[in-house]
């Protein structure tokens, strides 16, 4: 018993420095990696980062400094981490096969946080898939359509699709077309349209002003092109309105849309 007792000491006395050691470089650790995370947060926060992008970061380092303080802590105790690392490669070697798909999304997440050609609250097209994003984490990216469906796109695809980006720019212009027939005076409507959109308060003068002219001699109408431009936020608030009051405009004004005639003839055989 006293020999046990002597070797127990011993071992205490030759390992519990090393143990205590790794116990502080562990604990002080923990609370320095929450503290940066915690500045980083800020940081970005204050410089209006991207919640996706914010939170990524976040993650990944605080999955770096973690496995660094692991390997502090090992080697606090005596422990060689050389073997240690041998096995995690060959570890992540293995997983990385078995895993190639996933990789490839996550791969495709890390460039779409980094290159980003969306952010979160975009509303983007994806080979005819519409919606609002309201995530983009490690592997997916989650869009709310406006009816209120959830659409997960795998990021390994978005990266390879053509995406069109409705919210990158502050300003759109908008493209009308308004048919009327042929009987109604064109000068009429063109001036009646200009005069309706320069009237709505979300109608801009810049980059151009307001245009209003005949493209096309159809079958049964001229059509006539109408373009101007808004902000983004106000697009389709400002195509609604539009589309209402002109027809309103031009019916006050006699101006008659197109209606597409059939003439029907009944042969009798007698």
């Amino acid at each position: 018993m006293e020999e046990f007792k002597n070797k127990f000491l011993d071992f205490c006395y030759s390992f519990g420095p090393k143990v205590l050691g790794a116990v502080l470089v562990v604990v002080a650790g923990h609370f320095i990696i929450k503290l940066l995370v915690t500045m980083m947060d800020r940081s970005f926060q204050r410089i209006k980062m991207d919640v996706s992008l914010n939170n990524f970061l976040k993650k990944a380092a605080s999955i770096v400094l973690r496995v660094i303080l692991i390997l502090s802590a090992l080697t606090t105790l005596g422990i060689s981490t050389t073997g240690l690392l041998a096995a995690l490669s060959a570890s992540a070697v293995a997983v990385a096969l078995a895993l190639k798909d996933s990789l490839g999304n996550l791969a495709g997440g890390i460039l779409i946080l980094l290159s980003r050609p969306f952010s979160t609250g975009d509303y983007i097209d994806v080979s005819g898939l519409s919606g609002t994003v309201i995530s983009i984490d490690m592997i997916h990216t989650t869009l709310v359509t406006p009816d209120n469906r959830q659409i997960v796109i795998p990021n390994g695809q978005m990266v390879n699709e053509k995406v069109v980006n409705y919210s990158k720019e502050e300003c759109r212009r908008m493209d009308l077309t308004i048919s009327i027939s042929y009987k109604s005076d064109s000068e009429l409507a063109k001036r009646v349209i200009l005069e309706t959109v320069n009237a709505h308060k979300f109608t801009m003068q810049t980059p151009e002003s307001p245009f209003a002219r005949v493209d096309k001699q159809g079958e049964n109408s001229i059509d006539i092109a109408v373009r101007t431009w808004c902000k983004t936020e106000n697009y389709w608030t400002l195509h609604y309105d539009l589309m209402e009051q002109i027809i309103d405009a031009l019916d006050k004004e006699g101006v008659t849309v197109p209606i597409k005639l059939l003439d029907v003839r009944i042969i009798e055989n007698n």
